[in-house]
């Protein structure tokens, strides 16, 4: 199945439900840093761990991210980095494949950056927004 490839206006409509499932992955995964049981090892020397149970809130918690996470996939943008709140929508610009650039806290998406920059690359959207579907410049506007 081909990537999906969103117009400005598709990935912004996105952003009311990613924000709060961005926002619960980034609580839950701060939670299962603070609270991650401490591992018995059988053979200490060689870290052979002991089979041990996961404690019940630890386990929903896992839960949780992992329904997340399928979440994000199921809604084609990409989720690069959950400390930062830092997701990728796939587009086109120009007839270029980029990634649309949006961070949690942000109101809209008024960044991108090419396939290899990553977010240290991103650079405002050109006023006239990213390529549509049929290939033509516009797709909504940025703020």
């Amino acid at each position: 199945m081909a990537e999906k490839l969103f117009t400005l206006e598709e990935a912004n409509k996105m952003l009311p439900a990613l924000r709060e499932v961005v926002s619960l992955l980034r609580e839950r995964m701060g939670w299962l840093s603070s609270n991650k049981p401490a591992v018995p090892y059988l053979i200490e020397e060689y870290k052979i761990p002991r089979e041990t149970m996961v404690p019940v809130a630890y386990f929903q918690s896992l839960l949780q991210v992992r329904n997340a996470l399928g979440t994000v996939e199921s809604l084609g943008c990409q989720l690069k980095d959950i400390e930062r709140g830092l997701v990728d929508f796939p587009a086109k610009l120009s007839g270029r494949e980029i990634l649309l650039c949006w961070r949690l806290g942000e109101e809209s998406i008024g960044y991108y950056h090419d396939l290899r920059s990553g977010y240290e690359g991103r650079r405002p959207l050109p006023s006239g927004g990213v390529d549509g579907p049929d290939g033509a410049v516009g797709g909504g506007e940025t703020h």
